[in-house]
């Protein structure tokens, strides 16, 4: 009887800091959020790490397939993905932390180029395959617009750098990351045009009752500057 109540016991005091935070991304990447060998580098990688000095919780990033996320989560190999809650795998399933920061899609443009708004596109726009684009972008694809398709962002910056179309869209931060790299000045690029933009929430599955009580005490006051941290990141291996 003693053995069982003791038991239950450490079982009822087990310390949060115990479980560990296994964050699902993409095994693409996405810089500089998160990229590099086995997601161990970027902005959200750091915040994580942070997150862990602060609460004593471990924590990692597994890199899985999007259409393998919800598939990872039944199977226990992950509980938590950063996401917007309309595209969280298993989104009945998840709590939903933050927002932490906001995803934006902007237009570049080769200087000069008029960019008032999407109707002052016309030329040639890089973009990635098989990427989902806002319905005004899209209805302009074919009729004012010469669509050049890259399989990834980085080949699809380099495309623009050299002229092979007038506009890009991407991820605002991506493009800053990787315009640093190469010591481009992005402003002279950058347009008010914002093709897609939503929060980007840390998503925990409702069963980590203690991983979401911990996560939302320290994001209560822990901010997010991206632009702030993206000097200071490494080096990707492009």
């Amino acid at each position: 009887m003693r053995v069982v109540l003791f038991f239950v016991m450490a079982v009822w005091l087990h310390p949060v800091s115990s479980q560990t935070l296994q964050i699902m991304g993409s095994d693409e990447g996405f810089m500089p959020f998160y990229y590099g060998s086995e997601l161990k580098e970027g902005i959200l990688v750091e915040v994580i790490n942070d997150f862990t000095m602060e609460t004593g919780i471990s924590a990692d990033f597994l890199p899985m397939a999007r259409k393998r996320q919800a598939w990872a989560l039944e199977r226990g190999l992950a509980n938590a993905v950063f996401a917007n809650p309309l595209w969280m795998p298993l989104p009945d399933r998840m709590h939903a932390v933050g927002p932490l920061l906001t995803w934006r899609d902007r237009v570049f443009a080769q200087p000069g180029l008029k960019t008032d708004s999407f109707d002052d596109l016309e030329g040639g726009i890089c973009l990635r395959r098989w990427f989902v684009y806002s319905d005004r972008l899209e209805e302009r694809i074919g009729s004012r617009l010469v669509r050049h398709d890259a399989y990834n962002t980085q080949q699809m910056l380099q495309m623009f750098l050299r002229n092979r179309c007038d506009y890009i869209v991407m991820n605002e931060m991506e493009f800053r990351f990787l315009a640093q790299l190469g010591s481009i000045d992005p402003d002279r690029y950058r347009t008010e045009l914002i093709d897609a933009e939503w929060p980007v929430y840390l998503g925990i599955l409702k069963t980590e009752t203690a991983l979401i009580e911990a996560a939302e005490a320290f994001f209560t006051t822990y901010k997010i500057d991206v632009e702030a941290m993206l000097p200071g990141l490494p080096r990707p291996g492009l």
